[in-house]
């Protein structure tokens, strides 16, 4: 009997040292992947500040003194720069667009995988493994043509990563100094300014309520009018910001745990378009 309790004790250490060892190299494997993903964005958003420069500009067409007034009061044409992000478009065809706030660490590629939504829910840039995963464009978005909504998945991260900052738009002082968010696709830079920030949830299908990740196009006055005035009945300040008909907006959402399946959002209204790029 003694000897079954010895090596039962034993049986039991062993399987102790196996389990520690394992949750060790768990630590040390994501700790490792956290680094690499860290030092490709990094060198990513170091190859965006490289690309500045303007390389090329439209020419307004030849005055042959017979244009109409209509085409005489067109607007100039807008100058075109590379676009900063080139390199990573054309390193991984699944990025969509690149999401920055000024004076925040949001400062990501955006993947859409049609296909399979999740795919980077748990991988980097590159495919590979990791807990951050990467911010998603919901594949029920569309950038050409681009959506009425466009809605950005990412993870609340404990270390800060992805949207682990988003919630700091709960205070309106907050909101103020980061109230413009930029999207760069392969066309253009489009800038957004903050409109609403609330809490939700994902609901059941059958709750007869507003939900805020099912709008994607307002083709009509009252669909839009649905979205808008929800998000504003919903917001927790008042930013200032208006819409109306035919105006684009961007939605950030993440998870958080003030109610089963509760989500925080940051939604902002599409303003004056910035640079044009080049193909």
């Amino acid at each position: 009997m003694n000897n079954l309790k010895k090596q039962l004790s034993i049986l039991l250490a062993i399987l102790a040292v196996i389990c520690l060892a394992a949750a060790i190299s768990l630590v040390i494997y994501r700790q490792s992947a956290d680094r690499h993903t860290e030092e490709l964005l990094d060198s990513m958003r170091l190859q965006a500040e490289n690309r500045t420069e303007t390389v090329e500009d439209t020419s307004p067409p030849e005055d042959t003194g017979t244009e109409s007034e209509s085409e005489s009061s067109q607007e100039p044409p807008r100058k075109l720069v590379d676009n900063p992000y080139q390199d990573s478009f054309l390193a991984n065809e699944d990025m969509a667009a690149w999401l920055k706030i000024d004076g925040t660490v949001i400062d990501y590629p955006v993947m859409w995988t049609p296909r399979e939504e999740t795919y980077y829910l748990y991988r980097n840039f590159e495919g590979r493994d990791d807990q951050n995963g990467c911010l998603i464009l919901d594949t029920d978005s569309s950038l050409d043509p681009v959506t009425t909504n466009l809605i950005i998945h990412g993870h609340n991260m404990r270390s800060g990563a992805m949207f682990g900052k988003l919630t700091e738009y709960e205070k309106e002082s907050y909101c103020k100094e980061h109230n413009i968010i930029t999207l760069h696709t392969k066309e253009c830079e489009r800038r957004y300014e903050v409109i609403a920030v609330f809490r939700s949830q994902v609901y059941k299908k059958t709750d007869q309520v507003f939900k805020f990740y099912k709008f994607f196009h307002a083709d009509t006055q009252e669909e839009f009018d649905d979205f808008y005035q929800n998000i504003k009945a919903l917001s927790l300040y008042d930013t200032g910001v208006t819409a109306e008909f035919g105006d684009r907006f961007i939605t950030l959402s993440t998870c958080v745990y003030h109610v089963e399946n509760g989500r925080f959002v940051v939604v902002a209204k599409e303003i004056e378009p910035g640079n044009f790029y080049t193909n």
